[in-house]
């Protein structure tokens, strides 16, 4: 810890409590986030579409990726503005401690980032000033989208490198062991598939609130079109994520295990549990809709019913809790550590291994089992566009707001694991500027005169 200490700013007090500026950061980041995700799921889906477009000549998809498009810009202006805050106020002025120590240790991925953002602006705001002009040579277009694909791509991995680094640090100053850190894989997938499933979700979101209040069989049928596509890309990428998910669980278990205790097992396993409940009411809501929206156009679908049952019960056997404890030391403090039909405060059938393990296992099969039915019946032309019913858009109103709450809950379990580090093992919360300014130098002082002696050449 000296080592990281002594490359950081010297503290100035500041007159806010930790408490507070971490409220306004967590605050403020978790709603940036939910930005940020959008942007790059909705890249990936307008780049498609508009790509679909214009070699099937469907003016439908073209409409689509130009809705998106125009979204995107939209949102960016309060999603950037979110971001450009919390980096000249909040972090500058609350944690400039742990702000400049980290410009200092990732100082190359942060200014890729910051290249990465103004290439952003110029593609995105090129597409939606220039679409129409820039349809009369359709390939540029879409080629266009594509850098922009890849321009964000590239502004998730700059910040993955960061928030991997965080959670599971390497050697400061040595770059390639920073950037191979051992969660950054596993984040940047789960990320990656977690944006796409979060920008299908919105689309069915939006889709389901067109349909309730649509006017005209076009309309109608407009938005169940857009709800379907939502829901088949929030249902197929969301089933991937239990995946990925336990993967990275591993990594934070071995690098981290003081984080990985409490996610599972210690003051955070609740929010965990809440995790599991609302993964289990996206999947089960979607399948929901599959299910009946193949009835509402007068066809059945055995397998698609057997898949909204399993995936109700997969739901109910993941949402169960282990105890009926906040946390595990309750558990052994109360000496109940024995099931509750035998007194005690467990329950057998929330543990992770094999109960909840075998509910995430159901849930990936299950979900890819009614996209591909559903895909094969709407292949099949069994679906008339604008016949879906009220219940349908219900279903998936519930689901985007439900991805909506999933994000920010596994943003906020992922930095509340750390603690109390801001850094694990490398820098404390409190080791910020609301405290007394000690008489001598403290360890971050004494290490900043030491390498400028250095520098210097003195003793």
């Amino acid at each position: 810890m000296p080592a990281v200490l002594s490359i950081a700013p010297h503290l100035v007090p500041v007159g806010v409590s930790t408490a507070v500026a971490t409220a306004l950061v967590g605050l403020l980041m978790l709603t940036h986030i939910q930005f940020a995700a959008f942007q790059q799921g909705g890249a990936m889906l307008a780049a498609l579409f508009d790509f679909l477009g214009m070699v099937r000549r469907d003016e439908r998809q073209t409409r689509f990726a130009r809705g998106m498009l125009k979204t995107m810009a939209l949102a960016f202006t309060i999603g950037s503005a979110l971001a450009i805050f919390a980096v000249m106020i909040l972090f500058t002025g609350l944690w400039s401690h742990f702000w400049v120590k980290l410009l200092r240790i990732l100082f190359w991925p942060l200014v890729v980032e910051a290249g990465a953002f103004v290439l952003e602006i110029i593609a995105l705001y090129t597409l939606y000033v220039g679409w129409d002009r820039l349809g009369r040579v359709r390939p540029l277009r879409v080629g266009l989208e594509l850098v922009l694909v890849i321009d964000l791509f590239v502004q998730m991995l700059m910040i993955n490198f960061v928030a991997s680094y965080m959670l599971t640090p390497r050697p400061a100053f040595d770059l390639p062991l920073i950037l191979l850190n051992p969660t950054l894989l596993p984040l940047e997938v789960h990320r990656l598939i977690g944006n796409v499933a979060f920008a299908g979700a919105l689309v069915a979101l939006v889709a389901g609130w067109r349909m309730l209040r649509a006017r005209t069989p076009a309309q109608r049928a407009y938005a169940d079109w857009m709800g379907a596509i939502g829901a088949v890309t929030a249902i197929s990428f969301t089933a991937l994520q239990p995946l990925v998910g336990w993967e990275y669980a591993k990594e934070v278990q071995l690098h981290a295990y003081a984080s990985w205790y409490d996610m599972m097992l210690g003051g955070l396993s609740v929010a965990f549990l809440f995790q599991m409940f609302l993964l289990g009411l996206i999947l089960t809501a979607g399948i929901f809709f599959f299910w009946r929206r193949v009835r509402t156009s007068g066809f059945r679908s055995p397998t698609l019913a057997l898949c909204a049952v399993l995936s109700l019960g997969a739901w109910l056997l993941g949402a169960t809790p282990s105890s009926l404890a906040w946390t595990y030391e309750q558990v052994f403090a109360a000496n109940a550590n024995v099931p509750i039909w035998n007194g005690g405060l467990l329950i057998p059938f929330g543990q992770m291994i094999p109960w909840k393990l075998t509910a995430l296992v159901a849930f990936t099969f299950v979900s890819i089992t009614a996209v591909t039915v559903f895909l094969r019946e709407v292949s099949r032309g069994h679906l008339r566009w604008g016949e879906a019913r009220r219940s349908q858009a219900v279903a998936l109103i519930t689901m985007g707001v439900a991805v909506s709450l999933i994000m920010a809950l596994m943003g906020f379990i992922r930095e509340n694991a750390r603690g109390p580090f801001l850094i694990t093992n490398q820098m404390l919360i409190n080791q910020q500027q609301n405290f007394v300014p000690p008489s001598s130098a403290g360890p971050a002082q004494a290490g900043a005169a030491a390498g400028a002696n250095l520098v210097l050449g003195g003793p």
